[in-house]
């Protein structure tokens, strides 16, 4: 499903290229097409390959190796000898201090949180691929009410000039509304460059070709504080702990330091082999006469060896030691993490809870200043508050749906991160 999905999605943009059309991408689909193409997730997959090709090649150390052997020669002296030699050689270890076992058992793991690892970087480019992608929502929500304020600012000052000519109003009004209609044209120009910016650094993110016009996609429906709802702490702990890589890769780390130690207690035991070979030998002798004479023969061995360490300079007693001090580290470095972590997701809870709680009053804040702000706009097209007035409930208006705005997404932010790491869905 996540390759037809990308396929797609190339196939769209294949056909967009040459009509120049834009490439409308949800947020499912940015995810997506990140997790196909985006460079540290690719680097990521790279080492799991690497760590899948160790695993076989662990695997393969229980087989039997076998080699073939050729070679010839001449000889002069009084006579002219000709030798040559075929042969066929095979060795398989019996015992080898459980070494072969122990990198198995120890490549399975880290071939398991290698994949586990790729995971991680995915949650973290999902993170930012999904504040860029609010971020942007957040700023096109913004704009639509700002080419409001526009609109209705261009009308106040266009009757404000009439009102100013026929001496309805002072001129420092009309200078009043001249350069509030300026302000409002000039922060609706400033959303739309940071619009821009977060889709450029979107489409970076999302390793897009320059070339292709993209877009997202904003949800029908907008969010309603009164329809969030959110989970108890225990269950989300509980969820995180089934999902979130970063646990299990940290308790694997132990499992590999512990298997370190036991490839270094093999350092200390025999190593059994099992060696059988077959060759034939021809050599043929020239004399000046000539007489010549030919032997040669069939040779079959088996043998059975056992190489017993006696003494190495202390090497394997130091890796042994060493091994130890980085399994206990490797324990040390698991509770640490998991504390960690535990605080990280108990941050992020309280983060969300307050979150929910701000944007729930300043919902309720910016539906009363807007409200107001459209009374005092009536009320000055019939002369029954004055520009300051005006102007000072526009500002309060304004203020109140930015903060309306950053804490409604700063709430779907806090929300995502959470179901990255709990599993869920991602989806607006």
């Amino acid at each position: 499903m996540k390759h037809t999905t990308t396929i797609l999605l190339l196939l769209g943009v294949a056909l967009s290229g040459a009509a120049q059309d834009t490439v409308r991408m949800s947020l499912d689909s940015c995810l997506r097409y990140a997790h196909g193409h985006n460079l540290q997730v690719q680097a990521s997959v790279l080492n799991r390959e690497s760590s899948e090709t160790t695993l076989r090649g662990a695997k393969l150390r229980f087989l039997p190796t076998v080699s073939a052997s050729a070679s010839g020669g001449m000889s002069w002296s009084e006579s002219t000898t000709h030798n040559s030699s075929y042969g066929v050689n095979g060795s398989l270890t019996l015992f080898d201090g459980l070494s072969n076992l122990r990198n198995l058992q120890q490549s399975k793991v880290s071939a398991e949180q290698s994949a586990l690892k790729v995971q991680q970087t995915e949650n973290s480019i999902d993170v930012q691929i999904i504040s860029a992608y609010l971020t942007i929502l957040m700023n096109r929500e913004k704009l639509s009410y700002q080419q409001e304020v526009v609109n209705t600012s261009r009308q106040q000052k266009e009757e404000g000039e009439l009102k100013y000519r026929v001496g309805r109003i002072l001129e420092s009004d009309y200078m009043l509304l001249d350069a509030n209609s300026t302000v409002s044209e000039v922060e609706m120009s400033n959303t739309k460059l940071t619009i821009m910016d977060n889709m450029l650094a979107l489409g970076t993110m999302l390793c897009i070709d320059d070339r292709v016009v993209f877009d997202v996609v904003e949800p029908e429906d907008s969010l309603k504080a009164a329809d969030c709802t959110i989970i108890s702490r225990d269950s989300m702990l509980a969820q995180a702990r089934r999902t979130m890589p970063d646990w299990q890769i940290s308790e694997m780390d132990v499992s590999i330091a512990r298997y370190n130690v036991g490839l270094a207690q093999g350092a200390f035991m025999p190593t059994v082999s099992l060696n059988a070979g077959t060759s034939y030998n021809k050599g043929l002798l020239m004399s000046d006469n000539p007489v010549s004479t030919m032997n040669g023969g069939l040779n079959t061995s088996l043998t059975l060896g056992v190489s017993l360490p006696i003494l190495n300079r202390g090497t394997s007693m130091t890796q042994l030691k060493q091994s130890k001090i980085a399994l206990q580290q490797a324990e040390l470095q698991n509770q640490q993490t998991q504390i960690e972590l535990e605080d990280k997701l108990d941050e992020m809870y309280i983060n969300l809870r307050l979150a929910l709680n701000r944007f729930r009053s300043t919902e309720a804040l910016m539906a009363a200043y807007k409200a107001s702000y459209e009374v005092y706009v009536v009320k000055y097209a019939e002369g029954a508050v004055t520009t300051v007035e005006m102007l000072q409930q526009q500002e309060r208006y304004l203020s109140a749906l930015n903060d309306y705005l950053q804490s409604k997404y700063s709430y779907l932010l806090a929300e995502k991160q959470l179901d990255i790491y709990t599993g869920k869905e991602i989806k607006l």
